[in-house]
């Protein structure tokens, strides 16, 4: 595969041996995440994190592999791989000893730092990671991390960390970002000493605490909730599955989206003769701009006392049912599950699936209210052991005489606060003293990002910011959601919300 490394680059062994090293079970978080890792192989590198980092003051080669060798002693994810044990269970292999290769790129004369990492997180995002450990469980070799330092006039300026989803979630990812800007500023101004290790459980001791009584009765709980909400949902939003050649692509020219990446048009390739998505791309992802959306959720969420999530939850909620007819609407959300002290800046996989259960009809600051108080309850209740959750699911499914489809999923990962005043301002409006209305807001613009020929759901409806910007997302399976209705799902969404400010 042709990854845009130069000849140019050269390598630093990066070396660690001495340390702690053993075989245990994996941690529900890890056991979670593996399962859509094994599923995407060979194409999981679609869950890898990479994440820049400009220094303030660029150090030696030597100096920035000293302060990376300090990362992989102090966190043990980033040594781990993982293996099958005798009972078919996942387990965690730590390496006690081994060697990080790091990359060292040449920035080129006149480009900017920030250009060079972004194409490099490109590159090195786009590697799958090799997760299984080797046969005698302990030896060194591939690790769940890469790094690339940037290296201009013999000092490194910038990096790219670049971990798999499981040995880091978006928050482990964060953490081991500034633990590495925590090492090289100790390093500049006390050499010889390291800064506090950050606070935290190691997988290792995740995984002793699941086994314990107390995440046990927090198991419990949460698939008693899970219980109750099956047995109140349909067993599939999508009972029906469009017809391949009328499955609803729109009909503009343009030219195909790379396959997990971002599309290179806005405009969406035609189908060609009779062949339906599934024999070419049948997962679409559409993108609309949303600064209204964006800016309306958060000052409707204070009318309403809910959560900006809750705003767009029951908007979400209220089209789909629309839409397919359903009076209870189930969406999985993805759950960060750092409500302890223990797990808030641990690194690790933490993340797992709730389910929120949204109403279909009604009054609209009732239904953000009961959004609200779904995701309140599911966050309470997220962390569990997923075996049993299969269990419960299975046995749902064995008391309806049918399959259970929970394939449509909502994720709200925006940050949590946004200045109306820099929303006018990338609306093109300027600064301005008067309280910007998102109604002022002009429309979002709508392009096509990604298409895949295999995905594992059939609606995924998300919220982030790229590049400053609001951004909603819908990805659907196009044999029970029509591509040609993405956008007009969007805007649907996003004109609810908009209602929902005056109320």
């Amino acid at each position: 595969m042709d990854n845009g490394r130069g000849p140019a680059d050269e390598r630093l062994e990066v070396r660690f041996d001495g340390l702690a090293q053993g075989v245990t079970a994996a941690t529900w978080g890890q056991r979670t995440i593996w399962a859509p890792i094994t599923w995407y192989a060979p194409d999981d590198h679609y869950f890898n994190i990479a994440l820049p980092l400009e220094l303030r003051h660029p150090v030696e080669p030597a100096a920035f592999g000293a302060a990376v060798r300090s990362l992989l002693e102090r966190h043990e994810s980033l040594r781990t791989l993982y293996r099958t044990g005798s009972d078919g269970a996942l387990e965690q292999v730590l390496h006690g000893s081994g060697v990080l290769h790091l990359r060292l790129v040449p920035a080129p004369e006149g480009e900017p730092l920030s250009a060079v990492l972004e194409r490099v997180a490109s590159q090195d995002r786009a590697i799958r990671f090799e997760l299984p450990a080797t046969a005698d469980g302990l030896a060194g070799g591939a690790l769940p991390v890469r790094v690339s330092a940037v290296v201009a006039n013999g000092q490194v300026t910038g990096a790219v960390l670049t971990m798999a989803h499981i040995a880091a979630d978006g928050t482990g990812a964060q953490v081991v970002r500034d633990d590495l800007r925590r090492l090289l500023a100790q390093q500049r101004r006390r050499p010889g000493t390291l800064p506090p290790p950050v606070p935290g459980r190691q997988p290792r001791e995740q995984a002793g605490y699941e086994a314990g009584p107390q995440a046990a009765a927090r198991s419990a709980a949460a698939l008693a909730l899970w219980t109750r909400q099956l047995a109140g949902i349909p067993a599939s939003l999508w009972p029906e599955e469009a017809d391949p050649e009328t499955s609803g692509r729109p009909a503009e020219t343009g030219h195909p989206a790379e396959a997990g990446g971002p599309a290179e048009t806005d405009q969406a390739e035609p189908s060609s003769g009779t062949a339906g998505p599934e024999e070419t791309e049948r997962w679409w992802e559409g993108q609309l701009d949303c600064p209204r959306l964006d800016l309306a959720s958060r000052a409707a969420a204070v009318r309403t006392g809910t959560s900006a999530s809750a705003v767009v939850l029951a908007a979400v909620g209220l089209e789909l049912g629309a839409r397919t007819g359903a009076t209870a609407v189930p969406l999985k959300v993805i759950l960060g599950n750092r409500v302890s002290e223990a797990q808030r800046t641990a690194v690790g996989a933490f993340a797992q699936n709730g389910l929120v259960v949204l109403g279909a009809t009604g009054d609209f600051d009732q239904l953000a209210r009961e959004a609200w108080r779904s995701q309140l309850q599911t966050s309470r209740h997220g962390h569990y052991d997923p075996g049993a959750l299969a269990a419960a699911v299975q046995a749902e499914e064995k008391r309806r005489g049918t399959a259970m489809d929970l394939n449509a999923l909502f994720n709200d990962h925006r940050e949590p606060e946004r200045s109306p005043d820099r929303a006018a301002d990338r609306a093109g409006r300027g600064p301005s003293a008067e309280p910007v209305e998102p109604a002022d807001l002009p429309a979002g613009r709508f392009g096509w990002r990604s298409r895949w020929a295999r995905q594992d759901c059939k609606f995924f409806f998300g919220l982030a910011h790229r590049d400053g910007e609001a951004v909603a997302t819908l990805l659907v399976d196009t044999r029970h959601f029509p591509a040609a209705a993405v956008e007009p799902f969007l805007r649907a969404v996003e004109e609810r919300v908009l209602a929902a400010v005056t109320g």
